[in-house]
């Protein structure tokens, strides 16, 4: 999970400002239903037959459906009802005894690509029918937008009172554009409704009970699945985990820490030790004093690019910095990239200070094709776990969750005082803690029950100690008051996302527990294995097979598009 800025790359002028677009959006949030139990589903939507259709390669063995939900559980016989996009993959021989859901986080990151991720699993393969979706507002489902929204993009380490003011009107804003551009359906995408969409189509699927596997922002959703259908919870894996116990501001406030500590524990010591060949610095905190000068350069002058023959233009300057710093914490296969990516931000900052603009764009001319492409890609990147950019429908699924789904202070000052608090401490996202909207956020009149894990089976529960996104300490503080929980922390670790291919013996625990029920008798440990010595050539994301969230990220593109 990560938090970022809404509408990264979006001016916000005075104009946009100045105006707020009248949307009726406190109305429509106000109308919404509360939804604080699981609903007797209508036999119409029982009654329905989806239509499986092979979506991408004959290599995935993917095949798609869309679903149809109503839009408000709580009355299903209001009309406007909406598709949610489920894959499926079964096994190769046999009929399948089992059914294992999956999500990839976010919340609402599409997840179309789990089903084709669960069953590359060896383990899974035999016996489990493999199950995605992307969730309401998200994906190949009905979508919610924010088109248009106004972004963060002043720096937020300047306090001064006009750049505050700044970041209160982008953050008052947000609701306004979400709302015209969702046509009514942004008050209904909730964990609540989704968790319901999830048993709909468990049930049309002819299962009595679901195993799960959630990343990130999906361990939120597992829990309240569990929560809401607890007759119907089979082997439930939570990893990389939120304190889906508490609110989501409590997994928000916990992340300036957690990032800052990946980069200067984790990136800034393996990147020291490597310096012969990296050239960053021989101490972490030389690498450190590096970022920071090279931050002030990029503000104070920020670099405007043409990458590969004035097809695409780039703009590199302190926020995109430090989101491209952020963005390279969540997986350590990530810090060869980032490494060569901070030299060349360096050389640009510098042909630019000393030639102007057309030394910088020089710079650029005089890298291979294969590098500028590989420059463009990452620049452009969708991050891998939690995130409020507001521009797709991810980000605004997002966005409508994390602020529907729990209360949150309202006015600027709390945000205010937060980033005072925690950005002298955590500089690299502690000072943005003020740029979020769900603290101008009118959320409908929804009250979720609290996650206790009373009366279910075991829950497996899996955290790295350095996770950058989603905090130890949030997992720890679940796991005490989630009862019957088992924890397996990863210690040497900092990715996030573990089961597929971090830790070997992580996924002995997880896959003993998915195929057998068996959890450990006790919490459990498992060495990390290290972050490897660069190569000579920074691998580029197609090779990355030891980060779970991004190949699952390639396989949700790979079968995306071939629903109507």
């Amino acid at each position: 999970m990560k938090f970022l800025p809404l509408a990264v790359g979006l001016g916000l002028s005075a104009a946009a400002v100045l105006v707020v677009p009248g949307s009726g959006a406190t109305a429509s949030m106000q109308s919404a239903t509360v939804v604080d139990k699981p609903h007797p589903v209508a036999s119409k939507y029982l009654r329905q037959r989806p239509k499986w259709t092979k979506c991408g390669d004959e290599e995935f063995r993917t095949y798609c459906a869309k679903v149809t939900v109503p839009r408000d559980w709580a009355n299903q016989y209001a009309g406007n009802d909406l598709e949610i996009a489920v894959s499926k993959v079964a096994p190769r021989k046999g009929t399948p005894s089992r059914v294992v859901f999956g999500n990839p986080g976010g919340p609402g990151g599409a997840g179309l690509g789990m089903a084709p991720y669960l069953a590359s699993q060896p383990a899974l393969a035999k016996d489990h029918l493999a199950v995605g979706f992307d969730p309401r507002g998200t994906g190949s489902s009905s979508n919610v937008s924010c088109e248009g929204t106004p972004g963060y993009t002043m720096d937020a380490r300047d306090r001064d009172p006009a750049t505050r003011d700044l970041i209160a009107e982008a953050s008052e804003l947000a609701q306004p554009y979400c709302d015209r551009q969702s046509r009514g359906l942004l008050p209904y995408v909730t964990t609540a409704q989704t968790v319901q969409d999830m048993d709909l189509i468990r049930q049309l699927l002819g299962f009595d009970t679901i195993d799960y596997v959630g990343y990130s922002g999906g361990t939120w959703l597992g829990a309240y699945y569990q929560t809401y259908f607890p007759e119907h919870v089979g082997r439930f894996v939570l990893d990389s985990n939120t304190d889906f116990t508490k609110t989501w501001m409590d997994t928000f406030v916990s992340q300036p820490q957690a990032f800052e500590r990946r980069f200067r524990e984790d990136f800034a010591p393996w990147a020291a030790k490597y310096d012969d060949q990296l050239k960053l610095g021989s101490t972490p905190g030389a690498i450190i004093r590096r970022y920071e000068r090279l931050r002030r350069a990029l503000k104070e002058r920020p670099a405007s690019e043409e990458f590969l023959d004035g097809a695409i233009k780039v703009t590199y300057d302190q926020n995109s910095l430090d989101q491209l710093i952020s963005g390279d914490m969540y997986s350590k296969l990530d810090f060869p990239l980032l490494a060569a990516d901070l030299l060349f931000l360096e050389e640009l900052s510098e042909a630019q200070s000393k030639g102007g603009p057309q030394a910088a764009q020089r710079h650029v001319d005089s890298l291979s094709t294969a590098r500028q492409r590989q420059l463009v890609q990452r620049a452009n990147r969708a991050p891998i776990g939690l995130r409020m950019l507001g521009e797709d429908s991810e980000d605004a699924t997002f966005t409508a969750i994390t602020c529907n789904d729990t209360p949150w202070p309202q006015g600027r000052e709390y945000g205010e005082q937060l980033a005072a608090r925690l950005g002298p401490h955590f500089p690299l996202l502690g000072w943005t803690m003020a740029e979020n909207p769900c603290f101008a956020w009118d959320r409908p009149n929804l009250t979720m029950p609290t996650p206790t894990g009373k009366g279910l089976p075991t829950t497996l529960m899996v955290q790295s100690v350095h996770d950058p996104a989603t905090s130890y300490s949030l997992a720890l503080s679940a796991h005490r008051r989630y009862v019957g929980s088992r924890l397996v922390t990863v210690t040497g670790e900092g990715d996030h996302g573990v089961y597929g291919g971090v830790n070997k013996c992580a996924d002995r625990i997880v896959n003993t527990f998915l195929t057998t029920g068996v959890a450990p008798a006790a919490d459990a440990t498992c060495a990390g294995e290290g972050i490897p010595a660069p190569e000579k050539e920074a691998p580029g994301d197609e090779e990355m097979s030891g980060a779970p969230l991004r190949r699952i990220a390639r396989f949700t593109q790979a079968v995306s598009g071939y629903l109507p």
